[in-house]
């Protein structure tokens, strides 16, 4: 199974390599970095760096502080996290937030996984609300604005009942019992209040806002394209990085993502494959970058 992930990782870093050089040509994507000032790189930094120190903090308010475990010793962790996961292909970046956890804590795979599916359940109601309101923006604003927040008020209530409901729900017999106890313990390892759940969906929204603003910027350096049509890119791309499916680095699937939510607009195939790359190069070299100078950061380890 792994080998067969990487294959088709490979195969669509391959693909990605082979398609830019017939539509657009690399020699063009470094060129279009010349367009980049470095009053506009700096904003992305911030930006980009705002967005992971909110991460980390997000994570420390969840799991971390009642762990032991530091805000710094957070900050790696999480960097550390994200850059395996857009760097290895198929998700199997994401096994590094358990074994990071359990190296550091006393907590147990299963439950540092069950926290991970928690975090990631926020990312989705985050980004699924934006990706309606960008897709129902082109149609009717004010619809998309109601639509987008009722995604984000409907998905809060069903953690709400995930945490509070299935917490206090009682095992069945038969082939239900094994189901009834894991979704016991992942109720059980969900936010401990309401207060604390709208404040990690809060911390959510702000982590996505930064990076998409970042890039935003950075895109816009780059290109043309309306802002509308980058806000759609962009988030079609963030979005694959939840998919079973990608290349190493996400290269591939990132680019398709980011040309299929940006062609509503009406924009060339060709112009849109080279801002997607360009960004992603980007993307993926600070979040790498980042993660380097986290690796000093010190922190202690719990006693098992």
């Amino acid at each position: 199974m792994a080998v067969s992930r990487w294959i088709i990782g490979i195969i669509l870093t391959g693909s990605l390599i082979w398609l830019v050089d017939i539509f657009v040509g690399w020699r063009y994507v470094w060129e279009s970095w010349r367009l980049v000032s470095v009053i506009v790189v700096q904003k992305f930094l911030l930006l980009f760096a705002l967005s992971h120190a909110i991460r980390a903090w997000r994570i420390y308010l969840f799991k971390s502080q009642s762990l032991g475990l530091g805000y710094g010793l957070t900050i790696k962790l999480s960097l550390v996290h994200q850059s395996l996961n857009n760097l290895l292909p198929m998700r199997l970046g994401e096994a590094s937030y358990p074994l990071l956890m359990r190296r550091y804590s006393s907590v147990s795979l299963m439950d540092a996984t069950f926290d991970l599916l928690w975090l990631r359940v926020l990312d989705f109601i985050v980004m699924g609300s934006l990706s309606i309101f960008v897709v129902m923006s082109y149609a009717s604003p004010p619809l998309a604005t109601a639509a987008m927040f009722v995604f984000l008020v409907g998905g809060c209530a069903v953690l709400s009942w995930a945490r509070f409901v299935s917490a206090g729900t009682q095992p069945s017999i038969g082939n239900q019992v094994t189901m009834m106890s894991v979704l016991r313990r992942l109720g059980g390892r969900g936010p401990s209040t309401m207060g604390r759940l709208c404040l990690l969906l809060v911390l959510t929204i702000c982590a996505w806002a930064a990076k998409i603003a970042a890039i935003v910027i950075l895109a816009a350096a780059l290109t043309d394209l309306p802002w509308l049509t980058l806000i759609g890119g962009i988030v079609a791309g963030e979005v694959s990085g939840v998919l079973p499916v990608h290349g190493i680095a996400g290269a591939g699937t990132y680019e398709a993502a980011f040309v299929a939510g940006a062609i509503a607009g009406g924009d060339a195939f060709d112009k849109l494959l080279l801002t997607s790359v360009s960004v992603h190069v980007f993307v993926i070299s600070t979040t790498c970058l980042l993660a380097l100078f986290s690796l000093p950061l010190g922190g202690h380890r719990t006693q098992v």
